[in-house]
């Protein structure tokens, strides 16, 4: 089915599925054609017959893999316990072959359960029976609506950096008075910094597991906490440019007037050159201590771009 289509609005497919007490479940979203990463990420939860995985939608478009993702979790779907859901960019095409366009059109939009229901994007209310497709797949800043739901809703497609408007982090968060768990790490759309992850529930107890494709370092020094005062998110990506350097600018936020200074590779243009963006900004430095693992995101001249546990920021060289 095309997107137009899916613009003229038709009703989601839910799915009905039952959890037997005790199993652990498994949720993981936007995988874009993360195939390698993936792959280590299964590996490292020990996924096993005895657990209910869950897989969020945004498969295998965008990533190094996109056809040997789509074709591997065609295969691992046929397993027992292996549920998928549909994304926004989970459309058929011309380019893939008839079994799997089939695969794709077949997915359900929603996987509701006793106490959690899974969706893509996100949801109007608790009525899943007058839920949109199309919303259900694409439902931006879903976390930011303002929403409460009865169940557990577990949801993607938006990665959660773009939820963190003063210190930069790509960790599930769990929004308890809203009843909404967002998993979307940001691999294949947030290359700068994003990651994938896995989100654990066993027994009503929450916990989750990463991996990313940064090589890892150890920290030879110490260095304080600063800054925390601005993450420049997608929602607020319009920024003015005050010096241009090879790797690092100064650019002024348009919706604060901060100025801060990012990587020169995170700004773009519109073709016409009527706006300016950035794919990410922040002036938050980490904490550090000597002999903690670090995730190198970018080296730039007399600093580092870094992820500790899912945080990011700066670190001096």
């Amino acid at each position: 089915m095309a997107k137009m289509q899916y613009l003229m609005s038709s009703r989601a497919k839910t799915q009905q599925v039952t959890i037997p007490q005790g199993t652990r479940i498994i949720c993981i979203s936007d995988i874009h054609g993360s195939l390698d990463e993936l792959i280590r990420l299964l590996d490292k939860v020990k996924f096993c017959d005895d657990d209910l995985l869950f897989l969020l939608g945004d498969h295998f478009t965008k990533g190094q893999k996109p056809q040997e993702t789509l074709r591997f979790l065609i295969e691992l779907c046929k397993k027992r316990n292996v549920y998928a859901l549909r994304g926004n960019s989970d459309m058929p095409s011309e380019r893939l072959c008839e079994n799997e366009n089939q695969w794709i059109e077949s997915l359900p939009h929603i996987i509701d359960t006793q106490n959690y229901t899974f969706v893509h994007g996100g949801l109007t209310s608790d009525n899943l029976y007058e839920q949109d497709a199309w919303a259900c797949m694409k439902n931006d800043a879903f976390l930011e609506q303002d929403l409460r739901f009865d169940k557990w809703v577990v949801v993607g497609h938006w990665p959660v950096y773009n939820y963190c408007h003063e210190i930069p982090c790509c960790n599930p968060i769990v929004d308890e008075q809203a009843h909404i768990i967002a998993i979307d790490g940001g691999m294949g759309t947030k290359a700068l910094v994003g990651q994938l992850n896995a989100f654990i529930i066993q027994d009503g107890v929450f916990s989750f597991e990463t991996v990313d494709s940064f090589p890892v370092f150890i920290a030879e020094k110490k260095q304080s906490e600063t800054g925390g005062t601005l993450n420049i998110t997608w929602n607020d990506r319009a920024i003015r440019p005050i010096e241009k350097g090879e790797l690092l600018s100064i650019v002024q936020h348009v919706k604060t007037d901060i100025e801060l200074v990012m990587p020169t590779v995170a700004i773009w243009r519109d073709w016409d050159d009527s706006f300016c963006g950035c794919s990410c900004g922040t002036d938050y430095w980490l904490p550090v201590d000597i002999g903690d693992n670090l995730c190198l995101l970018g080296d730039y001249n007399d600093r580092l771009l870094c992820k500790k546990d899912g945080v990011i920021g700066w670190v001096w060289k």
